[in-house]
């Protein structure tokens, strides 16, 4: 029985859980992945509609700032378009998945997040299937994308064809 009560309790220990196995993640498998040259402050500045400015946004929007060594995982969300609730967070893991993002973190949140949320296994099924049909991104270099026109590169990476191109 899925209650809001229950459901809270559940995504504060999802929450508590990442908070604790990132920060070893990022300082131990990561230690070496060199922090972006760029501030939240400085991606504000950007042209309009580029990836840099609406990667600003949507950390303002949502009231969070770059974790150090993890910036993709912000633009994750922004170019899949999955929110950072809870469910959405495992949803966009799943994708992750999917598009070959095979590290024991995202894999283990896969696995946690089904254990944990059960419910949504259709939308993390749905996820992992979007996520597979979709142009490999997952070793791209975002910082050298910065400029990049956003809604080009999602319209690319939502159209599941591998000859589209992103404006400069």
């Amino acid at each position: 029985m899925k209650t809001p009560k229950m459901y809270a309790l559940r995504a504060r220990f999802l929450q508590w859980l990442v908070n604790h196995t990132s920060k070893l993640y990022l300082n131990t498998i990561k230690r070496h992945k060199p922090i972006w040259k760029y501030s939240k402050d400085e991606l504000r500045s950007f042209p309009t509609g580029s990836l840099g400015k609406e990667i600003a946004n949507f950390l303002d929007e949502h009231q969070i700032d770059f974790i150090p060594r993890a910036e993709n995982h912000d633009v994750f969300h922004l170019l899949t378009g999955y929110t950072t609730t809870a469910e959405d967070e495992i949803a966009m893991q799943y994708w992750l998945v999917g598009n070959q993002k095979l590290t024991p973190y995202t894999i283990g949140t896969c696995l946690i997040g089904m254990l944990v949320f059960p419910e949504f296994w259709g939308q993390y099924m749905s996820a992992f299937r979007k996520g597979k049909s979709s142009p490999s991104i997952v070793h791209w270099d975002f910082e050298q994308l910065l400029y990049s026109n956003a809604q080009s590169i999602q319209l690319y990476i939502q159209s599941n064809r591998l000859g589209a191109k992103i404006q400069m």
